[in-house]
Parts: C-alpha cells; sequence; structure tokens
C-alpha cells in the first residue's frame, strides 16, 4: 500500500493541477514568456475529452499554470482540441494552430470513415486572451488517398512561403507526413508534397521540423514499427532524422527516400515514458525540446498516481546539440536554478531524497570496467559489454515500475551520467546527453522509507554528487 503521507506528485515536472495530461502543445517563446499548452483532460486521470492546459514561465524551470486556453466548443472539434503547434507572425501576434477531433455517430472505423480531423487557428496578442476559432482545412482539403487520420500541424516559414506539416495516415495504413504551404497570410493552404517514407508503419504523429547547426531536422511519432532487441522497444517510438542540407519542400522523393529511413532513424529516448516532443526556439537561440513523459496504449501504468487523482507530466525542457552524426540532449542549464544542498556521496548509502539531481562521473576514463546502478533494491541502470557490443539496460526488478520491465540500447562505454528524480519520474542522461532514457519510479516503499530517501550502490571507480532540488511548478489554488 501507497505511504498516504507521501505524494508522488512531481516538483520540477509540468504535471497536470489534476486529471490526465499528455501531448505538449504550442511551445514558444512569446513576449518575454515561455508558454507551453498542453493536452488536458481535467475531469479524471485516465484521460477523456481534450482541452489545452497552459504554463507560462520566465526562466524554463519556473512554471506556472495559468488555466485552460482552448476548450472543444465548436461543431469542428466538439471530440477534442488535439494537438499542434505555435507561430508568432510578423506583426506580433501569437498563432496557434491545432486539431479539431470530430467523431461522427454512426456504425464507423474511425479510421477512414467517421472521423474529422480539423486544422484550426486561433490568434493573440498577449498569450492569454484569444480570437475566435477558423477552421482552415477539414478532410475533402485533403488528398483523397489519405484517411481520416491527417493531425497535429507544424508550421514554419521559407522566404516569403509559409509551410504547414502534418503527420497522416494512408487508407491503405501507410504512415507518413502531409507538406502544405501557403503564399499569403497562413489562411489559404495548398497541397505541397505527400511523403510517405518505407518501413515506418501505419501513423506518423506530431511531426517536428527545424535546423540544429548545420542540419535541417525532421522528426515524428511513428505507430506500428515492429520491436528490436536494442531499439524501437515502445509500442510507439519518437526520433528524428539528419537531413543535412537537404529540405522537405526543396529536395525530390528520391532524395527524402534516401535519408528518411528506419536505418537513420534516431530515438530521443530510450526509456518506458517518452512520446509527443515539440522543440522550439529559446529567448538566446538554442533549440528546445520538451516531451509528454508518458506513451499511449503502453501495457504498463500509473496505479499510484492515479490513486492520487492524476496522471503523467512533461519531461524537463532540454536543450539540444549536433555533434559527431547525433543530437545531444541535455537538461536546459537554467535547472541548475532548482539546485538545492549539495552533497559528496560514496559507492554505497542512501540518497536522503526522493527529488534530487545527481551527476555520476568515472574516475578513469581508462576503465573499461562495467558500470551498474542499484537503487533501492527496486532497479538497475547498466552499461556492459554483451559480447562485441556495448548495451545500456534499465531494468526493474519488481513492480516499482508497475509493468515496466526492461528498455535497452547500444551504446558507448560509460563515461559519465546526469540522474534527474523526481519523486516518480526518472531521466536519466548518459554520457553528456549521447542517450537518455525517461521512466516512471514508484519505489518500493517495502525497502526504505521514501521520506528518508533512496538506497543506492555504485562502482567504486565512480564518484557521485547529489543535489536536493527545490520546487518549481506553481499551481495557484481555485
Amino acid at each position: 500500500m501507497a505511504d498516504k503521507k507521501h505524494t508522488w506528485r512531481t516538483a520540477y515536472h509540468i504535471l497536470p493541477p489534476k486529471g490526465w495530461l499528455n501531448d505538449p502543445n504550442g511551445s514558444t517563446y512569446y513576449k518575454g514568456e515561455y508558454h507551453i499548452w498542453f493536452q488536458y483532460s481535467p475531469e479524471t486521470p485516465l484521460g477523456g475529452q481534450k482541452y489545452w492546459g497552459h504554463y507560462t514561465s520566465k526562466d524554463m524551470v519556473h512554471f506556472t499554470y495559468q488555466g485552460i486556453s482552448l476548450s472543444p466548443d465548436q461543431p469542428f472539434d466538439k471530440d477534442g482540441v488535439y494537438s499542434g503547434t505555435a507561430w508568432t507572425a510578423s506583426d506580433g501576434s501569437l498563432e496557434l494552430y491545432y486539431t479539431g477531433n470530430v467523431k461522427h455517430p454512426g456504425d464507423f472505423d474511425y479510421i477512414n470513415e467517421g472521423r474529422g480531423h480539423n486544422v484550426v487557428r486561433v490568434t493573440s496578442k498577449d498569450g492569454f486572451h484569444f480570437s475566435e476559432k477558423e477552421l482552415l482545412l477539414e478532410n475533402k482539403d485533403y488528398p483523397e488517398d489519405l484517411s481520416c487520420h491527417v493531425r497535429d500541424p507544424k508550421i514554419w516559414q521559407e522566404g516569403e512561403i509559409y509551410y504547414m506539416l502534418l503527420g497522416a495516415r494512408r487508407r491503405d495504413s501507410v504512415g507518413g507526413l502531409l507538406l502544405m504551404k501557403s503564399e499569403d497570410d497562413r489562411r489559404t493552404w495548398q497541397i505541397e508534397r505527400e511523403f510517405f517514407p518505407d518501413g515506418f508503419g501505419f501513423m506518423l504523429e506530431c511531426p517536428d521540423y527545424f535546423t540544429l547547426g548545420d542540419q535541417n531536422v525532421v522528426a515524428f511519432c511513428p505507430q506500428g514499427v515492429e520491436n528490436q532487441e536494442n531499439r524501437l522497444q515502445n509500442i510507439y517510438q519518437s526520433g528524428y532524422v539528419l537531413l543535412g542540407d537537404r529540405s522537405l519542400s526543396g529536395s525530390s522523393d528520391e532524395e527524402l527516400g534516401q535519408a528518411i529511413t528506419l536505418d537513420q532513424f534516431t530515438e530521443w529516448d530510450m526509456g518506458f515514458d517518452f512520446y509527443a516532443p515539440q522543440t522550439f526556439v529559446a529567448a538566446d537561440g538554442r533549440q528546445i525540446l520538451v516531451g509528454w513523459a508518458g506513451v499511449p496504449d503502453c501495457s504498463y501504468g500509473n496505479a499510484p498516481s492515479i490513486e492520487e487523482g492524476w496522471q503523467h507530466s512533461m519531461t524537463v525542457l532540454r536543450e539540444l546539440e549536433v555533434r559527431d552524426g547525433i543530437i545531444r540532449q541535455n537538461p536546459v542549464r537554467e535547472l541548475d536554478l532548482l539546485r538545492g544542498v549539495r552533497r559528496e556521496l560514496g559507492s554505497v548509502g542512501m540518497i536522503p531524497s526522493t527529488c534530487f539531481d545527481l551527476v555520476i562521473e568515472r574516475e578513469s576514463q581508462e576503465s573499461h570496467q562495467d558500470f551498474c546502478l542499484n537503487l533501492n533494491q527496486d532497479l538497475t541502470f547498466t552499461v556492459r559489454k554483451e559480447g562485441v557490443e556495448t548495451v545500456a539496460s534499465l531494468t526493474f526488478i519488481n513492480n516499482s515500475g508497475d509493468g515496466r520491465d526492461v528498455r535497452r540500447s547500444l551504446c558507448q562505454e560509460f563515461r559519465n551520467a546526469r540522474i534527474l528524480m523526481d519523486h516518480c519520474i526518472l531521466e536519466i542522461y548518459l554520457n553528456n546527453g549521447e542517450q537518455v532514457f525517461t521512466t516512471r519510479y514508484y519505489p518500493d516503499q517495502g525497502q526504505v522509507d521514501l521520506q528518508g530517501g533512496l538506497l543506492f550502490e555504485l562502482p567504486a571507480d565512480c564518484s557521485a554528487v547529489m543535489y536536493e532540488m527545490e520546487t518549481g511548478i506553481l499551481i495557484p489554488e481555485e
């Protein structure tokens, strides 16, 4: 039984005031504030009718909940305000684009028939008050070979032309991308191209497109990809492809087909709980990523948080850097603002908190020993040789993962790790952000008093420093 004195609610990860949270939406920096909207079902932690909840921040780590911004109140979004993006216009106004979901009553499969997926726009002069909704696109505006699943608009500009990227599913259950363009005020859109790469399942959700360093990057969430032993292990995945100087608008289908392959698809996160990320540009030009710390339709659960009336959170915001052919992810440097008491740890002992930032370094980079972190006799994180390969593994020993078991990834030898723990979420950044593992973790209270912290064990050739973390999330009382 859960310790009723303990709460699983997070201190520095964005979470719902109550009920259910999923995809981040409209992530942007606008008029001196960061805005993160999110898919929100306030009535139940099991999900339901979708709204857009709203958080704001001045520094990307102290967030204040601002209430519900968008509700399903029109015929073209009556069954949910689904995912979308933000765009700042040249006149200084903020535009939000999202998918309005409609499920028509009747005997439909809701894949090829019976569903409306509409692109809707609202505008704002301050990020808090919005115009009337405008219906921009509906099913009849999409190519005839597409199913009813066309959603999750991403907006950007190249020269004088605006582009909209949508995730899509063909009627023959092949996933792909639909690129639209607008040469006016982003109200009228024409089809630019369809692109359906081989091997990515039946649907591509939550597309993203941005430039990082000298690379154009396309990102998306494929559904229906076959699992492999050391990658693509979740029911649905989230990842990216580096395009170099290729562009979605200017490259041929052949060029894109050579670039966007399953072999060149890199997952953002190798853990159990990561999906539907968005990127945006910070005030100083850094590319920032935030993801939903969850996965739809998965076999494992979150019973302890559901008992408290809520489910899911975001990851911390991550800054991105492309190096050596991969995108490195690390917590935004502002997260250091939440660091409190600093403690040096031995190789065995207790971490005196369940809300911490733990930095582990291998003292000799010449060492080739296996690495193993054991937390509370609940889970292990290992990096070890398996034949000619080196494999990182996150393994739950008991049911402190509420059904989670093992996630594996090929990697380099262990050099360092940064581990963020926030009561019930764990984010592991391996080797300066080369790989990340995110998971829910509900420590087995039969092993240790949660108010006292977590037992741990490290290899003797590693040093560790722990910072207790302060609260960054403010939810005003109603």
